[in-house]
């Protein structure tokens, strides 16, 4: 949760890697409260494409301002269980 404030209306926009445009999906959810100044973005499950710069951008008739913060996405995968067999070859 980020607190924003400044002269109104704002608009608070959410970006990844400078040019996704992020929006609320099943993935994500993007909220801003003018009323609480409150601007959130949850993911709610992480895989690899979420990793990268996210920058949160609020604007209105003044200007812009924007903050960014980098995001690793560490994936776990599940264990691999596997044979390995080699043949010796005698070149005698």
């Amino acid at each position: 949760m980020v607190k924003v404030s400044g002269a109104k209306p704002l608009t608070v926009t959410w970006f990844l890697n400078e040019s996704t445009k992020l929006k609320s999906s099943q993935k994500r959810k993007v909220t801003y409260s003018s009323t609480q100044g409150e601007a959130k973005l949850l993911v709610m499950e992480a895989d690899a494409e979420d990793h990268g710069e996210y920058k949160m951008e609020v604007s209105n008739e003044f200007g812009q301002v924007s903050q960014s913060c980098m995001v690793t996405v560490v994936c776990k995968y599940p264990s691999l269980a596997f044979n390995l067999s080699t043949r010796t070859q005698n070149l005698l």
